[in-house]
C-alpha cells in the first residue's frame, strides 16, 4: 500500500493521476475520432461513387456481406462503382458507436440507403470492422441488414392475428399442366376449397389460366416456376429462346426430367433468364403473380439455384414458398433477409402415404396444426383420360393421386376439421403486403 504523508506530495501525485486520466481519455477520444473519420470516408465514397477514395480506406481483404446475402470483395465493389452499375441517390450513416480492441475496431450504426433506381430508401443496421495497418485504419469487412418493422414478430402477428392463431394456406400446384388440372383447381378456387394456386407458364394450358386471371383479377394466383418436365410422353421446354438457355434442355430439346439433372447442367445466368422470361410472359398475358414457388422444388436444389431464385423474387417484390420445418427449406433460411416472410411449416403427402390413408393423413394434419402460418400444397385434377395420358406410367403424383387430393379437400370430414380446429384460411396476397 502506498501511503503519502506530505500534503504537498499528495497534491502533486493527485495532479499527476488526473493528468494521466485526461491523457488516456484524450488518446481514446482521438482513436475513436480516427475511426469515425474512416467510417465517414467509407460511406461518403459509397454515396458519391468515388472508387479512388474508397480504395484508400479499404483493406485488400475487404468483404461486404449485403442484406440479400450477396458478398462482394474489394475489386468487385470498386469495379461496380467505376462502371456506374452501383449508384446511390441517398446514403446517410448515423447513431454510430465505436469499440476498439487493440489493432482491431468495430463501428456499428444505422443508415438510410436508396439506390438510384429505388423510390424509397432502406433502413439498415450496419457493422464496420477495421484493422490498423501501420499508422492507418483500414476497413476489412462491412455487413448490412435491413431493419423491417415487426420483423422479429411471429408471422401470424405481423399479418394482424393473435399469437395463438392457426393460419393455413391451401395452395394448388401445377396449374396449366392440363385442361383437367385447370378445371379442378380453378373450380376449387371459385368454391374457396383452396386459397391460392400456382401456374406453370411453359405448359400448354397456361393460356387458359391467363384467361381466368384476367376475368378474376382478385384471384390469388402465383407462378410455379418450371425448369423440369417429368412426364414420359408429355414434355415442354423453356419460354426463353432455346439459343439463350441451352444448358436447361436435354438432347430432346425439352427440360430435364428431374432436379438433379438441372443442378448438374444448368448455368445460373441461363436459369435467371428463363425464370424472368416466365414471369414476364405471365404478366404480359394478364396474370400478375401473388407469389412464387418452383415445380419439383428445383430452385431449392442447391444454394446457388436458390440464390438466383431469391434475387429474382426480390426484384419483383414477391414472396416465395419457404418453411421452417423441412430440411430442404431449413438449409436455405440463412439466405433469407430479416423481415422476409417465412411460413412456420409446410406439408403435402408423399409416396409413403398409401391411398387408403389419404383422408386420415389430411384430417390428422389439420387436427395437429400448431399456431403460426402453415402451407399445405395439393395437386388437383380429375382422373380422366386426359390426365391419365399426361401422367402415363407415373403413379406418384399421377391421375389417381390428384383425384384423391380433390376428393379429400372437398370432403365434409376435411372441412369439419378446419372448422373444429379454428383454422383461419389465408392466401399469399396477404403475405405479399408485408414486402
Amino acid at each position: 500500500m502506498l501511503v503519502i504523508r506530505n500534503s504537498a506530495s499528495a497534491t502533486y501525485m493527485a495532479a499527476i493521476l488526473v493528468a494521466l486520466v485526461i491523457l488516456s481519455a484524450t488518446a481514446v477520444a482521438d482513436a475513436h475520432s480516427d475511426l469515425l473519420r474512416v467510417s465517414t470516408a467509407f460511406h461518403e465514397g459509397l454515396r458519391e461513387g468515388n472508387a479512388a477514395a474508397l480504395a484508400v480506406v479499404l483493406d485488400d481483404r475487404f468483404t461486404w456481406t449485403q442484406a440479400d446475402g450477396i458478398v462482394q470483395g474489394k475489386s468487385d465493389l470498386l469495379g461496380h462503382l467505376r462502371s456506374g452499375e452501383l449508384r446511390y441517390a441517398q446514403l446517410l450513416a448515423e447513431q454510430e458507436t465505436v469499440h476498439q480492441y487493440g489493432k482491431a475496431a468495430v463501428v456499428t450504426g444505422r443508415s438510410s440507403l436508396r439506390h438510384a433506381d429505388q423510390a424509397k430508401p432502406l433502413d439498415l443496421r450496419y457493422t464496420l470492422i477495421l484493422v490498423k495497418a501501420g499508422q492507418h485504419w483500414k476497413v476489412v469487412a462491412y455487413q448490412t441488414t435491413i431493419i423491417t418493422p415487426g420483423a422479429g414478430q411471429a408471422l401470424q402477428v405481423r399479418l394482424g392475428y393473435p399469437p395463438d392463431a392457426k393460419l393455413l394456406i391451401l395452395n394448388a400446384d401445377d396449374l396449366a399442366v392440363s385442361h383437367s388440372e385447370d378445371v379442378a383447381s380453378l373450380s376449387a378456387l371459385d368454391q374457396k376449397l383452396i386459397t391460392s394456386a400456382t401456374a406453370m407458364v411453359p405448359c400448354p394450358w397456361f393460356t387458359e389460366v391467363a384467361d381466368y386471371a384476367k376475368a378474376h383479377p382478385d384471384a390469388d394466383l402465383g407462378l410455379h416456376l418450371t425448369l423440369t418436365a417429368e412426364w414420359q410422353t408429355f414434355r415442354w421446354g423453356p419460354v426463353a429462346p432455346r439459343a439463350l438457355v441451352p444448358s436447361l434442355t436435354g438432347a430432346d430439346g425439352y427440360f430435364y426430367a428431374d432436379s438433379g439433372e438441372v443442378a448438374k447442367h444448368a448455368k445460373l445466368e441461363e436459369v435467371e433468364i428463363e425464370i424472368r422470361a416466365q414471369i414476364e410472359r405471365a404478366k404480359a398475358m394478364g396474370l400478375a403473380p401473388s407469389h412464387l414457388d418452383a415445380h419439383m422444388h428445383v430452385l431449392y436444389a442447391t444454394p446457388e439455384l436458390f440464390g438466383v431464385f431469391l434475387k429474382v423474387a426480390r426484384d419483383y417484390k414477391l414472396p416465395i414458398r419457404m418453411a421452417r420445418n423441412e430440411p430442404l427449406f431449413q438449409s436455405k433460411l440463412m439466405m433469407m433477409a430479416p423481415g422476409e416472410p417465412v411460413s412456420d411449416a409446410i406439408f403435402s403427402p408423399g409416396a409413403d402415404v398409401p391411398a387408403s390413408d389419404w383422408k386420415p393423413y389430411y384430417v390428422n394434419l389439420i387436427k395437429n396444426l400448431q399456431p403460426g402460418v402453415t402451407e399445405v400444397f395439393v395437386h388437383l385434377a380429375h382422373d380422366d383420360t386426359e390426365t391419365q395420358g399426361v401422367m402415363v406410367n407415373h403413379a406418384d403424383w399421377g391421375a389417381a393421386w390428384r383425384q384423391r387430393d380433390l376428393e379429400v379437400i372437398s370432403s365434409p370430414e376435411f372441412r369439419k376439421a378446419l372448422k373444429d380446429n379454428h383454422v383461419i384460411l389465408i392466401g399469399w396476397r396477404e403475405i405479399k403486403k408485408l414486402l
